[in-house]
């Protein structure tokens, strides 16, 4: 049967107890049949010394058994949470290992967090879903407006450019920084002007208005920062209105 950490460490004070008792019933017998008090005080001190001894050497083993054993049970636990903290979730624990090589209460600590990766893998596997389905849900309307967006991080990134604007202004992606890139004079000294107003002041702009020769009209820009929980800017929504032919203009062509 495999002693568990705690039995161990009980044995070992016990052990050392003993050695305590069985040192001064000697102690006491010596003195007791004690004829020559010289050789009863040798006999003593020898007594001392054996049983002293052997309780320094339980004692290390005590002292240098704990840190040990600590430091190999709490070794697998700490690298199971370092991987949890970066975000990692899909960690393969081999309990068979673990129940043969440690302590029944810190396997108990390695099932526990076996129970626990498992929740948030269903958590973060729903969490994603539910991301990606409203992500979709959002770029469809987005794509079906009339209307163009441009979203954009604070560092003028584009993370998401709807169809209807890279139909009017095709020097635009989703690849592209508003900051870094030159673009042609249209949008140079329009969008962009009107772009890094927003990320400079980190609010919104009012409506803006600028001709458009390839659609014959004016368009509109309009914009709002988006915030995260701490109410800091985290990125910016471009709108362009006007961007659609109005219908009888298309029956005219």
């Amino acid at each position: 049967m495999r002693l568990s950490f705690t039995v161990k460490i009980r044995l070992l004070i016990i052990l050392i107890f003993i050695i305590s008792i069985i040192q001064a019933g000697i102690i006491l017998h010596l003195i007791g049949i004690s004829i020559d008090i010289s050789q009863t005080k040798i006999d003593i001190q020898n007594t001392l010394f054996i049983t002293i001894f052997l309780q320094f050497i339980l004692a290390l083993i005590v002292i240098f058994y704990i840190p040990v054993f600590l430091h190999k049970a709490f070794a697998e636990i700490h690298n199971i949470l370092k991987d949890i903290s970066q975000g990692i979730y899909n960690i393969d624990i081999d309990l068979d290992n673990f129940k043969t090589t440690l302590d029944k209460e810190f396997y108990a600590v390695m099932l526990s967090l076996q129970e626990m990766l498992k929740s948030v893998l269903n958590f973060d596997k729903l969490k994603k879903d539910k991301i990606v389905e409203h992500h979709n849900r959002i770029v469809a309307i987005l794509n079906l407006t009339e209307d163009g967006f441009i979203a954009l991080d604070m560092k003028g990134n584009i993370s998401y450019i709807n169809d209807k604007v890279v139909e009017v202004f095709p020097a635009i992606n989703e690849k592209t920084n508003m900051i870094d890139t030159n673009f042609p004079p249209e949008i140079e000294n329009n969008i962009k002007k009107y772009t890094l107003n927003i990320l400079k002041t980190q609010t919104k702009q009012e409506p803006q208005q600028f001709f458009v020769p390839a659609l014959k009209r004016h368009i509109v820009l309009n914009s709002a920062v988006v915030r995260d929980s701490n109410g800091q800017p985290a990125g910016v929504i471009i709108s362009f209105t006007n961007l659609e032919k109005k219908k009888q203009q298309k029956e005219d062509e």
